[in-house]
């Protein structure tokens, strides 16, 4: 069975480490590389507006093709996936899905309020198959 590493980004930008660390375990591998991005929308939120959120997809495509292409210079083979929902809960989701052999999540240091609202990837995984990279702001 071919491995799989899956990649979490949330930006191209920030997350470039990410994509980096990723592809070159894919390299060193031999694996498959899926870069996916997760559309937060939790459903404890109430609001839903399928115009905003065609957008978000929209915009999300387009970084992971970039991504993609990084990944395609660098001599991997990779695919984009875009969820919808609470990441961990999707990115969790996809690989079961995928059998991935590995994570990689950015890993940003917060603290306080921030880390309470915004720590679901430190706190939503079993991180035993999963590479934590420091993302700079």
């Amino acid at each position: 069975m071919e491995k799989t590493i899956l990649a979490a980004i949330r930006d191209s930008i920030s997350d470039r480490s990410v994509l980096n660390m990723a592809i070159d375990m894919a390299k060193n591998e031999g694996a498959r590389l899926v870069i996916c991005h997760v559309i937060n929308r939790s459903e404890d939120l109430g609001v839903f507006n399928p115009m905003a959120e065609a957008q978000l997809v929209y915009k999300a495509e387009r970084m992971l093709e970039e991504a993609v292409e990084i990944a395609k210079r660098n001599g991997v083979d990779a695919i984009k996936v875009v969820k919808v929902g609470k990441p961990s809960e999707r990115i969790s989701e996809l690989a079961k899905h995928l059998h991935a052999s590995n994570i990689v999540l950015g890993n940003r240091k917060l603290k306080g309020l921030r880390q309470w609202l915004f720590s679901e990837f430190s706190t939503g995984f079993n991180l035993q198959n999963a590479t934590l990279v420091p993302v700079e702001k």
